[in-house]
């Protein structure tokens, strides 16, 4: 048969055409979607049949090693560590990252140990005003995402219910609004149960304290990373001072949010894909990497010559330097031990206390006059 439209239905189909597409991510951008995941990752980029077919073949045989993995966990993690972590720092195919994120950050090991935790802390609701403050940030998670796209639809709904744990169930900590967009991340890949489990993990384990009155293990995490700087990269550290860029002037939002607000989606997901494996250092490295990325030449620094111009191009992060392709690898190859980081964090720290000891005194000093 004929299966050419009339007339008249040519300008429905065009208007059907035109409607928005998500990408391979979901995402709404008006870009056309990407239709073979990870294959400029694993092929180099470029066009051709025989190229798309290599790369589905590396993704294909990149998927069977997680698989594999997975099934062996508990001895590649005591044994085969290096090999684990060399694969996550090459990127974790799509189809297998929200598993190997559960897995990596020990929320599967939680949930088989506490396997009625959720409904527990479903059970502890918040106080109203935590409450309220949930549901005025709902909204402004991934509103061009397709799982978020509809006010009060069911993404928002799982969200709510998974600050309210938490927040419940932590009342010392309460509800900080960085947790929505961290908590909204791990929705986008996983299922409601696990997303609770892995978030669990993420801010009981590897964001110990950050969420706490104060942020005083974020404002010490600032002047690790002014610490590191001053000794990698010198300059670039004297032309933050020079116009009294402070750390909590813009790292609050890389370090707290863990980037989801900063970078291209595809490198944020590189960004995390070696943070569950490898933990907070990673934060550091890629915080480093832009520093230097952004004002490591004298020409660079020549044009951003004042607070404002430097704490807007932090703040609004160039396309030049958020690639994953040469963000990952400027991160990775920084020449920083484990013992750097041990060393800066223990100084700092250190500084940290004694300042606040010294405003504690002055405050008991005051109060007794």
């Amino acid at each position: 048969g004929d299966f050419s439209l009339p007339p008249h239905a040519a300008g429905l189909a065009g208007a059907a055409a035109a409607e928005p597409v998500p990408d391979r991510y979901g995402f709404y951008t008006g870009a056309p979607s990407t239709p073979l995941p990870d294959s400029s990752a694993a092929a180099g980029g470029g066009g051709g049949g025989k190229r798309r077919h290599d790369a589905l073949r590396i993704i294909r045989r990149r998927e069977k090693k997680w698989l594999a993995m997975f099934n062996n966990w508990d001895r590649v993690v005591a044994k085969e560590f290096p090999r684990l972590r060399e694969r996550c720092r090459k990127g974790i195919p799509d189809s297998v990252r929200a598993r190997a994120w559960y897995y990596l950050c020990g929320a599967c090991f939680m949930q088989r140990d506490q396997p009625d935790l959720y409904q527990r802390c479903l059970a502890k609701q918040p106080n109203e005003k935590v409450l309220d403050e949930i549901d005025k940030d709902l909204s402004r998670q991934f509103p061009h995402h397709e799982l978020f796209v509809q006010d009060q639809g069911h993404g928002q709904q799982a969200l709510r219910r998974l600050l309210q744990a938490y927040s419940g169930c932590h009342p010392e900590v309460g509800y900080c609004q960085a947790m929505a967009p961290l908590a909204g991340a791990l929705l986008l890949h996983m299922p409601e149960l696990d997303a609770f489990y892995t978030m669990v993990s993420l801010f009981d384990t590897y964001m110990r304290d950050y969420f706490r009155p104060g942020l005083e293990a974020v404002q010490v995490d600032g002047q690790i990373l002014y610490g590191l700087l001053k000794r990698m990269y010198p300059d670039v550290y004297r032309h933050l001072v020079k116009y009294k860029v402070e750390p909590l002037h813009f790292m609050v939002d890389w370090f707290m949010c863990l980037y989801v607000r900063n970078l291209p989606w595809p490198t944020l997901l590189r960004v995390w894909d070696v943070y569950f494996c490898e933990g907070v250092k990673i934060i550091f490295r890629v915080a480093i990497a832009l520093l230097n990325g952004i004002l490591g030449s004298s020409q660079q620094r020549r044009h951003l010559k004042s607070f404002e111009d430097t704490l807007d191009c932090l703040r609004n992060l160039p396309a030049s330097v958020t690639e994953a392709s040469s963000l990952l690898p400027a991160a990775l190859l920084l020449e920083l031990s484990t013992k750097d980081f041990e060393q800066e964090h223990a100084k700092q720290s250190k500084k940290f206390n004694q300042r606040k000891q010294g405003r504690h005194q002055m405050q008991e000093a005051a109060a007794a006059v």
